[in-house]
Formats: C-alpha cells, sequence, structure tokens
C-alpha cells in the first residue's frame, strides 16, 4: 500500500470481527453451559445412576436437581475450560474468515459470490481446526 494511503474500509473491522467472534463464543458458553454439564450428566450415568433408577426425569428436573444439590457451582463445572476455548475458538475463526473474504474482494471488487462465502467459511474453520489440533498435540508431547 502506497504512503498517504490509507487501508480499504474492509480491512479495518478484522480485529473488531475477531473481537465479536470471541464476545459470542463467551457469550454462548455463559449462557448454554449449564445445559451441556446437564448433557454431560446424561451420558455419564446413561440416564441411570448406581441403582435402576433414572437420577434425573428430564431435562428440567436435572438442572433443578443439579442446582438444589451443588448450586450454580456444579451447573457451571468446567466452565473455564469452555469458555477459555470457546472465545479462542470463535475469535480466531471469525478473523480467518474475515481475512478470507478481504483476500477474494481484491480480487473482484463487487459483491462477493455466495460460493465465496462458502470457500472462506472452510478455510477459517480448517484453520482453526488445524490450530486447534497442533495445540493438543504440544500439550500430548509435554506430558509423555
Amino acid at each position: 500500500m502506497p504512503p498517504g494511503t490509507s487501508p480499504p474500509p474492509t480491512e479495518a473491522w478484522t480485529w473488531e470481527n475477531a473481537a465479536a467472534g470471541a464476545a459470542a463464543g463467551f457469550a454462548t458458553v455463559a449462557a448454554l453451559h449449564p445445559l451441556d454439564v446437564v448433557r454431560t450428566r446424561f451420558q455419564v450415568t446413561g440416564g441411570r445412576g448406581w441403582s435402576e433408577v433414572p437420577p434425573y426425569k428430564n431435562t428440567a428436573h436435572a438442572v433443578y436437581t443439579i442446582a438444589r444439590s451443588e448450586g450454580l457451582r456444579g451447573l457451571y463445572a468446567g466452565f473455564y475450560p469452555a469458555v477459555l476455548g470457546s472465545t479462542v475458538s470463535w475469535g480466531l475463526y471469525f478473523f480467518f474468515y474475515n481475512r478470507a473474504k478481504q483476500r477474494y474482494l481484491l480480487e473482484k471488487h463487487d459483491q462477493l459470490h455466495p460460493v465465496y462465502h462458502l470457500v472462506s467459511a472452510a478455510e477459517a474453520g480448517f484453520l482453526v481446526y488445524k490450530s486447534h489440533m497442533v495445540g493438543e498435540n504440544k500439550a500430548a508431547a509435554t506430558n509423555t
């Protein structure tokens, strides 16, 4: 870019989109994590406790029972790792998605074709998945 010129308007929104994605990831986990805890409890117990009597009748009963016996701490068990992972993943996804759309817009200065939206989303998903896998491999290597 020549000196004295401003960046294209789409480039200015790169980090704002990443921040919006991170905020959306945080809000999603903050609002829906109790349901994730309930789902995990159902999976672990198979819908049943130690006896043949199921510990929960349904999802609402499970939320009520966990909240009553364990409090909010029980409903938000495992919140910090989940919110960290979701916030980072969605922030990266929105960042890569916006960068890919910008790259395709540089080639064509009119409206982006839906195929390019699809390709941009696939690229972003692949990059976030790949970065997630690299992080897991590094963590596994340090634990051995």
